[in-house]
Parts: structure tokens; C-alpha cells; sequence
């Protein structure tokens, strides 16, 4: 005769799940009832987070779902205060690490905003994702992170190495990053791609470009052994963006709104290609 303890150990699990449960459920249901009470004059949204062991052949295996809510003040050009969201971040992670992040946005100006359906939605492949301080929504797959704008969820650019950060003001944030370049540009000699961007918005996109294809592709071997720097060089008229490269480095000037291309300095054989912002024709 088989062992009944696997089934008595079923049951107490089944049974400790049960009264943890419950007590959630019932505080949901209430909340839900309070709510509907209020009619007009209230809105709730539910989001779940959860984490789920599983074993199959002796193998073990995971899937969590994280689920957050968050209010941010998020700048606007041409509006005099910061406008308030309430943005929530939707998280599924498995195993292998793979997973989706998505952040839905809706204004906080009335009850009745958080009825209707989000002011915009983000949807990523991701194994992680994050608010920053910037005005952005950041998301991280197999090493690349990509900044997204809090303001109408837009692709702003991605970062395979660490942000550059500085101010020309208090209240005028810059950051510069910097992203291998992908095949399209690849292919035309693109090894790099550097943003200049502002808090949820960006001002500059140039490619770094080489005239050799073969020097194009062994410089793109080697950009994560680098990194962007900034600071300030009078001789050159004050802040200074520099990748540092064997060949020499590439130094462009910056402004408070823009790269000043014209009077960058790159070593032979080297050129910056102005790109167009994501989605413009």
C-alpha cells in the first residue's frame, strides 16, 4: 500500500495556502465593495505579484511576476509645473532569466482618468525594468538597457555602457550614452551610436563611423573595454564629451541643447553622422 502522507502533506499545503489567502481575498472583496459604494467618487486598480516554484523531474524551475505602483512628477516642455502620473510596472521573469517588463501611464488630474484606458503603454522584452529620477522608464535585456519617456512611453535610445551625467544648471540635467551600433548601421561602417538627452527627451543622436569596414568592426569588438567621460576644457569652450579610443579619442563639445559637431575632434578616419530621432521620417 502506497504512503498516505503524501496526500496528508498535500492537503496541510493546500490548507495553509488556503487560510493565507483568504484573508487577502476577503480585504480585495471589501476594498472592492467600498469602492462601488463610493460611485463616482473613487477608482481602483488591482495589479498581482506572485512567485511560483515548480518541480519537474527534479529539475526546479521559477517564474515571478511583480507588480508596482508609482506616482512621478514628469517635465514637460512648455508646461510650468512637472505633470503627476500614476505609472504602473508589470514585470514577468522565468527562468532563463528572459522575460517582459510593461508600464501603463494615467494622468492624475481625476478619478474619472483612472477609468479609462492608459494614457500610453510600454511593452518590452526585458529581465528587468525600473523608474528613474530622469524622467525615463529603463528597461534591461542581455546587458543593453533602453530608456523609454515617462512623458508619452517613446523609445528614446539605449546604453550599452554606463550613463555619462552632468549640469550645466540646478535645474538643466544633461547625459550623455553610448550604444554599440546594431546592423543597420553596422553595415555602412557604424561602430557606435552616442545620445545626448535631457531628462525624458532626447537632443543629439550622432553614429561614430569608420572609413575601413575592418577597423569599423574591430573598434565595435573593443567599445566595452571604454567608457564615456565628460568634463570641462576651457581651451575647447567649456564641457567636453570624450570616448577614449587606442587610435586617440573622440572629444565633441556640448552645449546646454546640443553636440557641437562642427568642432569635434576624432582621430583620422573617423566621422560623426547626425541620426534623426526614433519614429520621424
Amino acid at each position: 500500500m502506497r504512503s498516505t502522507w503524501p496526500f496528508v502533506a498535500g492537503v496541510i499545503v493546500a490548507a495553509l495556502v488556503t487560510a493565507f489567502n483568504l484573508p487577502i481575498m476577503a480585504a480585495t472583496a471589501l476594498g472592492m465593495m467600498y469602492v462601488r459604494s463610493l460611485d463616482g467618487a473613487a477608482a481602483m486598480l488591482q495589479g498581482e505579484s506572485s512567485v511560483m516554484l515548480r518541480e519537474d523531474g527534479g529539475r526546479l524551475s521559477i517564474r515571478m511576476v511583480n507588480t508596482g505602483y508609482s506616482i512621478a512628477s514628469v517635465p514637460v516642455v512648455g508646461e510650468p509645473r512637472p505633470r503627476r502620473l500614476l505609472v504602473r510596472q508589470h514585470v514577468v521573469l522565468g527562468e532563463d532569466g528572459l522575460g517582459r517588463a510593461s508600464l501603463d501611464a494615467w494622468p492624475m488630474g481625476s478619478v474619472a482618468e483612472l477609468r479609462k484606458a492608459p494614457l500610453y503603454s510600454v511593452r518590452a522584452i526585458a529581465s528587468g525594468a525600473s523608474l528613474g529620477d530622469d524622467g525615463m522608464f529603463w528597461t534591461e535585456h542581455a546587458g543593453r538597457r533602453t530608456a523609454y519617456s515617462l512623458t508619452d512611453g517613446f523609445r528614446l535610445f539605449d546604453a550599452d555602457l554606463p550613463l555619462v551625467q552632468f549640469a550645466f544648471e540646478p535645474d538643466s540635467r544633461r547625459m550623455a550614452a553610448l550604444a554599440l551600433a546594431d546592423e543597420e548601421y553596422a553595415e555602412r561602417g557604424g561602430v557606435a551610436v552616442i545620445t545626448y538627452a535631457a531628462p525624458a527627451r532626447v537632443l543629439r543622436r550622432l553614429v561614430l563611423v569608420a572609413d575601413d569596414p575592418m577597423r569599423a568592426a574591430t573598434l565595435r569588438a573593443t567599445m566595452t573595454s571604454t567608457r564615456l567621460v565628460s568634463y570641462t576644457d576651457e581651451a575647447m569652450g567649456g564641457r567636453v564629451i570624450e570616448l577614449p579610443l587606442a587610435a586617440g579619442p573622440v572629444r565633441v563639445p556640448v552645449t546646454v541643447s546640443d553636440l557641437e559637431t562642427g568642432r569635434a575632434v576624432l582621430p583620422a578616419g573617423l566621422r560623426l553622422v547626425p541620426l534623426r530621432e526614433w519614429g520621424t521620417p
